[in-house]
């Protein structure tokens, strides 16, 4: 069962390296175990992992990390955000969402903006937010079928990470992290790699998962936002914004958002124990049903800031 962080001021450590095994926002290494047995119920890449909760900030590691070759598996060609939704309720609820957020974004963008989404998959939101403004669009992309997919879409992309991409200094006026600060290796040095290629005034925007979420406390390792061995990191509100402080940001704001997929995909999970057989791209085919219908309860977290996706803004100083 998944337990919720007491409240409490979290000491930061000052702007060294963690050690192995240290946690990389307070560098402490005392860490309690909120979930074992945890595995990839979509696409049935190899382990079985624990979450570790650390009991100095309450940021959630997946233990053991995986390798380079696990996580490679983890991300196959029928990965979801690679091929998209292969339903058309679900493929018009995204597109529906996608174009939402895209006006929300461009709605203080002033023409010929640069606009840097990281992960940045097929490109689909960037085309979103090009069709509405007159930014130049630029993405990163770990995946090099996707970024080529991109690519063909018009925007210039960076392959890797976003740490080795020769991304000029203070060059951006708008970061995206749309579900990517939990992947990464390191997250607080990929938010300075982020704070870094900011022009100041520069915003960073994004959404992930919510640990500290009705669904998450209810579906324990069954839970639809763990994507074990691909999200590495899970955060609270508390943990994301002392994140985001760290490394640098300044008028951090953090909300809850109408996002059903990790309920659809907890019920999906703990109906089948967690088995991958007759799945594709990791949903049953009862899956845009259940988007649909646990919009309700979804609509009753939001009241109460816990859905099990919370989305984020943050400042580069001027």
């Amino acid at each position: 069962m998944v337990s919720s962080v007491a409240e409490r001021p979290i000491e930061i450590a000052a702007g060294v390296p963690p050690e192995a095994g240290a946690c990389p926002l307070c560098d402490s290494r005392a860490t309690a175990v909120v979930a074992r047995r945890v595995r990839d119920c979509e696409y049935a890449a190899p382990g079985e992992y624990c979450w570790l909760r650390c009991d100095g900030c309450g940021l959630i590691r997946l233990d053991p990390m995986p390798t380079d070759e696990v996580l490679a598996l983890a991300y196959p060609s029928d990965y979801h955000a690679y091929v998209g939704p292969r339903s058309g309720l679900t493929s018009k609820l995204i597109a529906l969402a996608r174009a939402r957020n895209a006006r929300a974004l461009t709605r203080r963008l002033a023409p010929g903006a640069c606009v840097l989404d990281i992960g940045c998959a097929t490109g689909l939101l960037l085309e979103a937010i090009g069709r509405r403004s007159g930014c130049r669009l630029y993405g990163v992309e770990y995946k090099p079928e996707a970024a080529a997919e991109a690519r063909r879409r018009g925007i210039e992309v960076w392959e890797g990470e976003l740490e080795q991409a020769d991304i000029p200094d203070a060059s951006m006026d708008l970061a995206l992290m749309q579900h990517v600060l939990e992947h990464v290796r390191n997250p607080v040095e990929t938010l300075r790699s982020v704070h870094r290629v900011l022009a100041p005034g520069g915003r960073l925007a994004g959404e992930l998962p919510n640990f500290d979420s009705w669904d998450a406390r209810l579906f324990g390792r069954f839970w639809g936002g763990g994507h074990a061995p691909r999200h590495l990191w899970h955060f609270t509100p508390d943990s994301l914004r002392a994140a985001l402080r760290h490394a640098g940001f300044v008028d951090v704001e953090i909300a809850p958002a109408l996002h059903t997929g990790h309920w659809a995909l907890s019920i999906q999970h703990a109906l089948r124990r967690g088995r991958t057989d007759g799945l594709v791209s990791g949903r049953a085919w009862y899956y845009p049903l259940l988007l649909v219908a646990t919009i309700p309860v979804n609509c009753l977290q939001m009241a109460v800031m816990k859905t099990g996706v919370m989305r984020f803004t943050a400042s580069k100083p001027s």
